[in-house]
C-alpha cells in the first residue's frame, strides 16, 4: 500500500481540487447550485425514462416487464424533483448528512493507516472529525434552511479540498525521499 500510495499522490490532489470547486460554487451562488442540481437531475431523470421506453419498445427482450418499471420510476422520480423540490431536499439533507457521517468514519479509519507512512499526519483525522461533525450538525438541524445548509455544504468542502490538497502534497514529498 504505501509505494501505491506514493506513486498516485495525485489522486489525492485531484480530489482536493475538485472538492474545493465544488465548496467554492456552494458558497458562493449556493441558490444556483442548489436549483442547478434539482432541475438537471429531473430533467436528467424524465430524459432516461424516456429513453428506456422507446428502447424498450424498439428492442423487446424477455425483460419487458422490469425495463418499463424502470423507465416509468425514472420519469416519476424526475417529475418529483422537478415539482416537489421541497420534499426532495429534506430527503437530500438526510442523505448528505448519513454520507457524511460514514465517509468521515471511514477518514478517520484510513488516517490511522496514513499514519504509518506519514509522520504525525493529523490533517486527515481532522478531515474525519469534521466531515462527522458536518454530518451531525445537518441530521440534527433540520429547521436550517437550504441556502445555508448548502453554504455550509460549501465552507466544508473547501476546508476539505483545502485539507486534500496539503494531505497529496505530504504524501509526494515522501517520493522524494
Amino acid at each position: 500500500m504505501t509505494e501505491t500510495t506514493k506513486q498516485y499522490w495525485w489522486i489525492f490532489l485531484l480530489r482536493g481540487v475538485m472538492i474545493l470547486i465544488f465548496g467554492l460554487l456552494c458558497v458562493l451562488i449556493p441558490d444556483m447550485v442548489m436549483y442547478t442540481l434539482l432541475m438537471y437531475f429531473g430533467f436528467l431523470s424524465v430524459f432516461s425514462g424516456i429513453v428506456l421506453l422507446i428502447e424498450t419498445a424498439l428492442n423487446r427482450t424477455d425483460s419487458v416487464a422490469l425495463k418499463v418499471s424502470e423507465g416509468i420510476f425514472y420519469i416519476l422520480a424526475g417529475i418529483l424533483f422537478l415539482y416537489r423540490p421541497d420534499f426532495v431536499l429534506r430527503l437530500t439533507f438526510y442523505l448528505i448528512a448519513f454520507w457524511s457521517i460514514i465517509a468521515g468514519i471511514f477518514m478517520i479509519y484510513h488516517s490511522f493507516k496514513l499514519r504509518k507512512i506519514i509522520r504525525n499526519e493529523w490533517l486527515y483525522i481532522l478531515n474525519g472529525i469534521l466531515t462527522v461533525g458536518f454530518g451531525l450538525m445537518i441530521l440534527f438541524n433540520a429547521i436550517a434552511t437550504a441556502e445555508a445548509v448548502i453554504f455550509l455544504f460549501g465552507m466544508f468542502a473547501v476546508i476539505s479540498g483545502v485539507l486534500m490538497v496539503i494531505v497529496s502534497f505530504r504524501i509526494r514529498s515522501l517520493k522524494q525521499t
